[in-house]
């Protein structure tokens, strides 16, 4: 025991991950917020305005533009 060196890396460890890991989770985050973000501000409108839904797909529909344009922006997708 006395001179044996330890290893420098545990047993199992990869390293550090790869630099895309999460792009698709980050991806699908940006549709789903941006869906239900949108689609709620939609549906506020549709309570004060006293429509049956048509503001919440607007916003919606908004709202998954939105997210498409920032996968772009900021995944270079």
């Amino acid at each position: 025991m006395a001179g044996q060196k330890l290893p420098n890396e545990s047993p199992g460890d990869d390293g550090p991950p790869p630099p895309d890991t999460g792009m698709g989770m980050t991806a699908v985050a940006y549709l789903f917020s941006g869906m239900l973000v949108w689609g709620g501000i939609g549906w506020l409108i549709d309570h004060w305005v006293g429509t049956k839904g048509i503001f919440a797909g607007i916003g919606a529909v908004v709202g998954i533009g939105g997210g498409v344009y920032l996968i772009v922006r900021r995944l270079g997708a």
